[in-house]
């Protein structure tokens, strides 16, 4: 049989409770307030580091995995002063995490580049930054690995900080879930092998295939069309020069069937019509800095202009 609580272990309770609950409060009141969060974010690579400082030479305090979520507290240029998910904080470079709001900008910049047609393959000649918009300063999206093949499909430009020059950025598509901006440079065009030796030191900034035909002594091969870019041109504009490239089965070799220059073009460069009966169009700016539309179909293998 149970015997009664005495009036002593009542006492000795509630002291008991009074003293851990005082115990708590000065734990907490010892510990300093956490700097609240102003976004959360996903970490993208594994072994990622969190260092004391914000610099990549400093001590490295713990790392983390792909897909683990932190609080971010505050950005001091490209760095981000982080909490993980047990209370402590460090700094991680931009480069390292995706932040929920720059996912959510991400997903309106990949539903708003659907209907846009690639221009031509590029592929990254080191590691570059994938940006959300065209700038030095705008958010992070992820760092694209050196070889990176990307679907460019718009150019922009924009003034470089302290300097009168003008950089130039391109939006590229990397897969079917991601779109960003990445700077002109630190990419470099992909030229179909077969027409490679014909740039006269231009840009192919845009290349769209035309037709195949088959060479019954070689195979298959491609027409193109291609917008060209001398290195001098005007920054804003994305391409100075328009040529055809149809195969002569006969002679075996390319042959330039138009060649249009001095043009002021902006993408996209579209085909157009059928496999049998292919076209393209581009646009250019007249000299009122208005944007015209220009349509050519091929008529076997000479393109002629559609006139309004």
């Amino acid at each position: 049989m149970l015997k009664p609580d005495s009036r002593k272990s009542r006492i000795k309770r509630a002291f008991r409770g009074t003293v851990l609950g005082s115990i708590v409060l000065l734990t907490l009141a010892c510990i300093p307030k956490m700097d609240p969060a102003i976004d959360e974010a996903t970490v993208l690579a594994d072994n990622t580091s969190v260092r004391i400082d914000a610099s990549a030479s400093a001590r490295t305090l713990f790392t983390l995995s792909a897909g683990d979520r932190i609080s971010v507290i505050e950005k001091r240029d490209t760095w981000y002063r982080v909490r993980d998910q047990d209370l402590i904080e460090g700094w991680m470079a931009e480069r390292t995490i995706l932040r929920d709001t720059t996912r959510l900008a991400l997903d309106g910049l990949v539903d708003e580049s659907s209907s846009q047609e690639s221009q031509s393959t590029v592929r990254a000649r080191e590691e570059v930054n994938l940006r959300l918009e065209p700038g030095r300063g705008t958010a992070v999206i992820r760092r694209l690995r050196r070889g990176t093949a990307l679907a460019a499909l718009e150019r922009a430009t924009t003034p470089r900080p302290g300097s009168d020059a003008t950089d130039i950025w391109l939006k590229v598509r990397v897969s079917e879930t991601e779109v960003g901006w990445v700077y002109h440079p630190l990419v470099e065009y992909d030229i179909p092998e077969a027409i490679g030796g014909f740039t006269e030191g231009r840009l192919y900034t845009a290349v769209q295939e035309l037709k195949q035909v088959e060479d019954p002594d070689i195979g298959p091969v491609r027409w193109y069309v291609v917008a060209e870019r001398r290195p001098e041109t005007d920054p804003a504009l994305d391409f100075d020069g328009i040529r055809v490239f149809i195969w002569n089965i006969e002679e075996h070799q390319y042959e330039t069937t138009l060649r249009l220059r001095n043009l002021r073009g902006n993408y996209p460069l579209e085909k157009t019509g059928t496999a049998d009966n292919p076209g393209f169009r581009f646009h250019v700016l007249n000299r009122a800095g208005e944007e015209q539309t220009r349509e050519f179909m091929m008529r076997g293998t000479l393109p002629r202009e559609s006139r309004p």
